[in-house]
């Protein structure tokens, strides 16, 4: 299954409690929470080297660190 195909099948489930979201702010939560899955992921991967997880992901390595922080990774 691809990634499009499993994201779109979860956010569909879950789509009830979606609707309830009358602030707004979907996008920004749906971002962050794959966001900080990737760098998690990413960064378990390259064992906690900033260097090899920045290069995997396409972002400058302060930008990294930046999410490390913002994200409590």
């Amino acid at each position: 299954m691809s990634l499009d195909v499993l994201l779109t099948k979860e956010l569909k489930r879950h789509l009830p409690k979606i609707k309830t979201m009358r602030n707004g702010g979907l996008h920004k939560m749906v971002i962050g929470l794959v966001e900080k899955s990737l760098v998690q992921i990413v960064l378990d991967e390259t064992k906690g080297n900033q260097t090899d997880a920045s290069r995997i992901l396409g972002i400058n390595r302060n930008t990294l660190r930046k999410k490390i922080k913002d994200y409590k990774i």
